[in-house]
């Protein structure tokens, strides 16, 4: 039986909950504390008791972008030896692959099918709406079960989302002015208004797949977001609206960003503890604020 991208789509959430459900963890459960990094505020209140265990954390689904992006490309002028490196290795991968586009691109013609091409149009979208769809999940899930990480994944990837696939990529993609795949001319050529280098949808899919990645210890979860994303690498190439060097840098940027952008709110989100008052003259909640600025 035939299924439809909804259908593929609700698959692919069942299958991702079921291999997260066990790694889910309410993070807004009472924490010992460090005296060190912990301030306890006895607040009387003689008739009210704590909060129940698991109760909803503080989430802005709108966080400071610019703020971000800012952090993002000042980030070079920060960097050690190895960071340089990395950036290195990166552009010597994307400079190979321009080397063998040509060849690749064959590769894929000789072997693209109309099975192949329906696949490839089923998981593109999870480079573009679906992704938004797949950070919805995470954010509901979040606000039924009062967890914390599935929170910080939709927020994490919205701004992720935001600044790799909605402004890096469109700028590069001015930038560069590589035609597609199927023009005569693949130069790269500043007044050709092409907009094949990089892939937008490869960045979005691994911007969003590195950050659950980021969030989560499971090997399976991490080997499916990224499989996934890679997929939608895949299908862009099959589409024939991609070379492979386009996908490749697609894939660099969102997984950078998505790093990126973990590493920043993680070193700046509030933890929030709640403790019986131990103090004898007042009955009430101690209330416990840390706040994770470690080296990171």
């Amino acid at each position: 039986m035939k299924k439809s991208p909804l259908t593929i789509l609700i698959l692919l959430l069942l299958a991702t909950g079921c291999a997260t459900r066990n790694a889910l963890e309410v993070s807004a459960r009472p924490v010992a504390l460090p005296a060190s990094t912990a301030v306890a505020a006895p607040i009387s209140t003689p008739e009210t008791s704590p909060p129940a265990e698991g109760a909803a954390p503080t989430f802005s689904l709108f966080p400071q972008i610019p703020s971000d992006a800012a952090r993002i490309a000042t980030a070079p002028l920060h960097w050690e030896g190895g960071d340089w490196a990395k950036f290195g290795l990166g552009v010597a991968a994307v400079g190979g692959a321009i080397l063998l586009d040509r060849d690749l691109r064959q590769i894929v013609e000789r072997n693209s099918s109309s099975g192949l091409l329906r696949v490839a149009n089923d998981v593109a979208p999870l480079g573009s709406y679906y992704s938004f769809g797949v950070l919805g999940a995470f954010y509901l899930g979040g606000k039924a079960f009062h967890n914390e990480k599935a929170l910080s994944v939709a927020q994490d990837g919205l701004v992720s989302s935001l600044i790799a696939a909605g402004v890096i990529t469109p700028v590069l993609k001015i930038a560069v002015s590589r035609q597609r795949p199927g023009s005569a001319d693949t130069t790269f050529d500043r007044d050709s208004g092409g907009t094949s280098f990089p892939s937008g949808h490869t960045t979005q899919a691994f911007a969003v797949a590195s950050v659950i990645a980021a969030h989560y210890d499971s090997f399976w979860v991490r080997a499916a977001a990224y499989s996934l994303a890679g997929l939608v690498g895949l299908s862009r190439m099959q589409q024939g609206e991609h070379y492979a060097s386009d996908v490749l840098a697609g894939a660099l940027i969102g997984t950078a960003v998505g790093n990126a952008v973990v590493k920043f709110h993680e070193s700046e989100r509030l933890h929030i503890a709640f403790a019986p008052s131990m103090n004898p003259r007042s009955r009430g909640v101690a209330v416990g604020l840390r706040f994770d600025f470690g080296d990171r």
